[in-house]
């Protein structure tokens, strides 16, 4: 989650909100805690200025989910949910997206319905 908020450089203050609100209301988390949280963030950053190649950011993220495809789309997901916090989809953060595709090894059916809902659920009408 934090790689996707700092692709295009700061994490802003809504995007650390919508981590801290994923991170608190999912399921997927309800085993951690906040102190959890705040330790991971700091070491995504520790790993994000270490690591000038994000590529290899992402295989490690691959690596850690290990052959958990299930694990790979919510991490998908979240990305995406975490880059729509400002409204504005970067090209580092298209970009980003297709590592993560290719990386965890996702079907494109599935990552454009993900990407296609997310679109709605943002959308201004």
């Amino acid at each position: 989650m934090t790689l996707s908020a700092a692709v295009s450089g700061d994490i802003t203050d809504k995007e650390l909100k919508v981590i801290n609100y994923l991170f608190t209301t999912l399921p997927v988390f309800e085993n951690s805690n906040n102190d959890h949280l705040s330790k991971k963030i700091i070491e995504s950053m520790e790993v994000i200025k270490s690591e000038p190649n994000v590529e290899n950011i992402v295989d490690l993220i691959g690596d850690s989910l290990e052959e958990n495809s299930n694990l790979k789309k919510t991490a998908y997901i979240l990305a995406i949910e975490i880059m729509m916090a400002d409204l504005e989809v970067s090209e580092e953060s298209y970009r980003l997206l297709e590592l993560f595709e290719n990386s965890f090894e996702l079907d494109a059916l599935e990552t454009t319905s993900i990407k296609h809902s997310i679109k709605f659920k943002y959308q201004d009408l």
